[in-house]
């Protein structure tokens, strides 16, 4: 499946939306928060996370527990503007939204890591490892 067919109209604000009232993890630049939920999605610019109002194209990342692994998803590599290591040289893209990014985490507890775009320098296809 091609990357560019994961494209979808939809902002970080509306995704943030549909999942108010669920766990997240917000990451940011010299950020040390623990996870809270999501409790309110403004229309424009902010969303408050344990009475703290974030801007949510300003971080880095927003990890949001508990979403089960989409149907369909393409191994890719993220390159970011930030310090990951090699964290996201080998992810599930589930969709590409008109300012975001969303991927399946890795991990035992099921979560999706939402980027703004701006947050993203690059996107490359994976290929699984040669056997043998």
């Amino acid at each position: 499946m091609s990357i560019l067919k994961l494209s979808r109209n939809i902002s970080l604000q509306q995704r943030l939306a549909q999942l108010t009232g669920r766990l997240a993890e917000i990451n940011g630049e010299g950020l040390g928060l623990e996870p809270g939920k999501i409790q309110r999605v403004f229309k424009r610019n902010f969303i408050q996370v344990q009475n703290e109002l974030f801007v949510p194209l300003s971080l880095q990342s927003i990890r949001v527990f508990g979403i089960k692994a989409p149907a369909s998803t393409v191994r890719v590599g993220l390159r970011t503007t930030f310090r990951t290591g090699n964290a996201f040289a080998d992810i599930r893209l589930v969709q590409i939204g008109t300012d975001f990014v969303e991927v399946q985490a890795k991990g035992k507890f099921p979560s999706r890591i939402l980027f703004p775009l701006n947050k993203i320098e690059g996107i490359f296809p994976v290929r699984p490892a040669a056997k043998g």
